[in-house]
């Protein structure tokens, strides 16, 4: 929600997110709640012409509308990773991301990609701050673990960031919190 308000309504235009099965849900509620067109996209979708989206297939159609602006957001869950180009696209919101880098770097490259009046891409990628209290060590080490595989993907995609040192000192921070270093 915090993100939402700080995109405001204009510039969440051309924003896809990328979440989970769990999570499509919630983030459909929230998107309604703020009355914002979007259309969540799958594997399901189809993929053959047909009459019903003009001679499209329903993926083309929504991307289509997406590219146009009729949807100013894309759900994508398990898809657009690889093969599809959408140029207009300039918000990408990985709730959802593996360690995998294939899969963020495609991600991410359907938002850097070059479009007229376009000079600036957004990536927003959350990852999970483990929770130390009262953990066994064999739980922290596990909690640990998936941070480092975040915090590695977080700290190649910051690379080529303007918030690069921002990214850094926080995944810092956290690192020496669950270490114990200060």
């Amino acid at each position: 929600n915090e993100l939402l308000d700080s995109l405001g309504s204009q510039n969440i235009s051309h924003t896809i997110i990328y979440c989970t099965p769990q999570q499509i849900n919630n983030v459909i509620s929230i998107l309604s709640s703020r009355g914002l067109f979007f259309n969540k996209i799958t594997m399901k979708e189809s993929t053959t012409p047909n009459k019903r989206y003009g001679g499209l297939s329903e993926r083309d159609f929504i991307l289509d509308n997406f590219a146009q602006g009729n949807f100013q957001v894309l759900l994508a869950m398990k898809c657009l990773d690889e093969g599809v180009d959408i140029p207009q696209a300039k918000n990408a919101i990985l709730l959802a991301s593996s360690g995998n880098p294939r899969e963020y770097i495609q991600r991410i490259g359907r938002v850097i990609r070059r479009w007229e009046n376009k000079n600036v891409a957004n990536i927003y990628d959350f990852l999970s701050e483990p929770n130390y209290e009262n953990l066994g060590n064999e739980l922290k080490e596990f909690e640990l673990k998936i941070f480092n595989i975040e915090s590695k993907r977080a700290l190649e995609i910051a690379k080529c960031s303007r918030n690069n040192a921002e990214v850094i000192e926080k995944i810092s921070l956290i690192n020496k919190k669950a270490y114990g270093v200060f």
